[in-house]
């Protein structure tokens, strides 16, 4: 009997409150918003003559920190100050229609143009997609359409209930979806 009570009592004192939170959380997945990089000037050591490579260090959109070396091995005046620098490219909407769909592409959105509601949403893995499926009784064939943007590929299926588009995208992106008056906009970040 006290052998019962005692594992009763040590199973009450270390239960948790939620057992689906981890109980170790990881500081890494902290996904902290800075403004974007657009610039930045440096000199090198006076005794530089040859720079080997350039090592980055980033965050990923999962928190984790990597590292990408690209190998340069060429000689360098250490006089002149090195600046690093993004540039932005001149985007211009892209328009996709597939069948009754519009598909309005710019930079890093999409909006898709339809009065029809949105019943799920989910991201698929390898390779990179978004699903969304549309409430809507339609009847028509598979539809897949290449694009030369962020998404390489809009796959439009029909079910009994729904149509569901695939947008497949070209890397791993934190996904947002706000209703708008024409459709909905899918910002990827």
């Amino acid at each position: 009997m006290k052998k019962l009570l005692f594992l009763l009592l040590t199973t009450v004192l270390f239960a948790r409150i939620n057992p689906f939170i981890p109980a170790v959380t990881n500081e890494n997945n902290n996904y902290i918003k800075k403004a974007m990089f657009k610039q930045k000037s440096f000199t090198l050591p006076n005794d530089t003559r040859i720079l080997k490579s350039v090592i980055f260090k980033y965050q990923t959109l999962t928190g984790t920190i990597k590292s990408l070396e690209t190998p340069i091995n060429k000689e360098i005046d250490w006089h002149n100050p090195l600046i690093l620098s993004t540039k932005t490219k001149n985007i211009s909407t892209t328009k996709v229609q597939i069948s009754f769909l519009n598909f309005y592409i710019k930079k890093h959105q999409i909006l898709i143009e339809t009065k029809n509601k949105i019943i799920r949403k989910f991201l698929l893995v390898k390779p990179f997609r978004y699903v969304i499926d549309f409430k809507a009784n339609k009847n028509f064939l598979t539809f897949s359409k290449k694009t030369n943007t962020f998404i390489k590929k809009i796959v439009l299926g029909n079910h009994n209930e729904f149509y569901r588009v695939v947008l497949y995208l070209d890397g791993t992106y934190k996904i947002s979806i706000k209703n708008e008056q024409k459709g909905y906009l899918v910002e990827f970040r």
